[in-house]
């Protein structure tokens, strides 16, 4: 009897201290919302200031062990442009709070790890997306659980439902997908991992013909957080299986095992970048071209530099995109490319290098490579190179920029030949083949001739090859020996007054005074 009564003592006793510790937790959560909300709407603001959204919550129903609220992303009256919501729109999120220490929902999934609540978020039926309400029969495109950790940190399992969609004129699937995404307490820092299995495509072009996109094992993993210059930085890596694209009466085009992969760091002062892109295979038909890969990567970033780059161009396109007449494609192209030519000095204070070792492309029948290394400098730091007026602005720039510079390209014949043959309309039996082979031959050696006639490249090893280096003002080019003036002078032919071309910087002939 006595073990009885002190088992049941220490149950109430542990019931009171969880309700009280709910109760607790509820006020902490409470108290946590407006804050949580402002932080979330600075973040709206610094990533879309002309965006004209904000983000409230409404219908707050805190009780002991959960609570209940909807946070609503709605229109602020200050959209510029092209306008996400319309006025009056909504996208409402209804949200169920478990109160900690341990949550009653994460409970049921028997997790015992203690957290300050847990938050299963659902998408509302609204106007705004009513067509996807439609698309889903009536269920939430989006929900999600969320368990909230005591330091504010947030780990999510995002749900989205699959989608069935077919009429008269298109047709679209989409599998559903789950996607596990951690956010730190501050917004500065994220974890995103997910995975959809099938996203099929298919509609009428404009010519009646029926287009069908069809990808397969798509993948999308990443880590982000703020560096100590206020850049995003981390690791990402995007794949899929396979992607197909057919268009009626013609051979389907399959992409497979494409995979991108970047990363982005810092040390105290720089940033440095890297990204690696492959393509397993694309197929034509039945016809293999072969496969790729590109690994491309900068270093020696200055971080403050490019922070003050990014804020200046950010800050110029929000402009151009106030201004109606900005928006003719010619006007807005021009004002980016000057934007980018006034604060690109900003991004040279720490002499980056640019690499990329290699672009390639690989078949049955070889290899061609490309790579390139750039060095370049601060051009505040060497006005010395300048200083000599006989020298085009292009010149001095370059000078002034440009470290060293060198660049190489090879390109088998025999491989350009095979990407020539299967590139090309299937060989209804061996004698085509044979004759596509050997006009493939044929063109590919024409290629080579061109370029060689040209000065363009040259034929090496069976191989059109090219190389191109600089340095101090002196241009190698397929060994060649050329001042940087004569090499860049065709590209910056400046006309005269009668029409005529003069190159920049050239010293120009005197003119005899008229006879008195």
């Amino acid at each position: 009897m006595n073990k009885s009564l002190v088992a049941v003592g220490v149950i109430v006793a542990l019931g009171a201290i969880w309700t009280g510790a709910s109760w607790y937790t509820g006020k902490q959560v409470a108290q946590q919302i407006d804050g949580f909300t402002d932080t979330l709407n600075t973040k709206i603001k610094q990533a879309y200031p002309n965006a004209g959204l904000k983000v409230v919550y409404r219908d707050y129903q805190g009780g002991i062990f959960s609570s209940t609220l909807a946070y609503v992303l709605q229109t602020d009256g200050t959209a510029k442009g092209t306008q996400f919501l319309a006025p009056g729109e909504e996208l409402v999120f209804n949200e169920t709070v478990s109160h900690g220490p341990f949550p009653l929902a994460q409970l049921k999934k028997f997790n015992l790890a203690p957290s300050m609540a847990s938050v299963h978020t659902e998408l509302a039926n609204t106007p705004a997306v009513k067509a996807w309400f439609e698309l889903t029969k009536d269920k939430p495109f989006f929900t999600s659980d969320t368990r909230v950790a005591y330091s504010g940190d947030t780990q999510s399992l995002i749900t989205l439902v699959p989608i069935d969609y077919q009429t008269p004129e298109q047709k679209f699937s989409f599998s559903g997908a789950e996607a596990l995404l951690d956010i730190g307490h501050d917004l500065r820092s994220s974890k995103l991992d997910t995975t959809i299995s099938s996203v099929k495509m298919e509609r009428k072009n404009a010519w009646g013909q029926t287009e069908k996109v069809d990808v397969s094992d798509f993948a999308i993993k990443g880590t982000n957080q703020k560096g100590k210059f206020d850049i995003d930085l981390g690791d990402g890596a995007l794949s899929l299986k396979t992607m197909t694209f057919t268009v009626e009466g013609g051979d389907p085009v399959t992409l497979n095992d494409f995979s991108l992969q970047s990363s982005a760091t810092e040390d105290d002062k720089n940033l440095a970048g890297k990204m690696d892109v492959t393509l397993g295979s694309l197929v034509i038909g039945d016809r293999n071209l072969g496969s790729g890969n590109a690994s491309m990567s900068i270093s020696q970033l200055d971080g403050a530099g490019t922070k003050q780059f990014l804020t200046a161009y950010q800050a110029k396109v929000q402009k151009l995109l106030q201004d109606p007449s900005a928006m003719d494609p010619d006007v807005y192209q021009h004002e980016v490319a000057m934007s980018i030519l006034q604060y690109l000095p900003q991004l040279l204070k720490g002499n980056p290098s640019v690499e990329i070792s290699p672009i390639s492309w690989k078949n049955s029948k070889g290899e061609g490579t490309f790579t390139l290394a750039l060095d370049l400098t601060d051009p505040l730091q060497s006005t010395d190179k300048a200083a000599d007026a006989t020298v085009s602005d292009e010149e001095k720039i370059i000078r002034q920029s440009v470290k060293k510079f060198d660049a190489k390209l090879n390109v088998p014949l025999d491989m350009l030949a095979e990407l020539m043959v299967q590139a090309g309309p299937k060989p209804a039996n061996a004698e085509e083949q044979k004759q596509a082979t050997e006009m493939a031959q044929q063109q590919a050696k024409m290629m080579a001739g061109i370029g060689q006639m040209n000065q363009m490249s040259v034929t090496k090893d069976n191989a059109i090859t090219s190389s191109l280096h600089y340095a101090d003002g002196q241009i190698d080019f397929n060994g060649n020996k050329i001042p940087l003036a004569d090499f860049i002078a065709p590209y910056f032919s400046v006309p005269t007054e009668e029409g005529e071309e003069s190159q920049p910087g050239a010293p120009q002939e005197p003119i005899a005074p008229p006879a008195q």
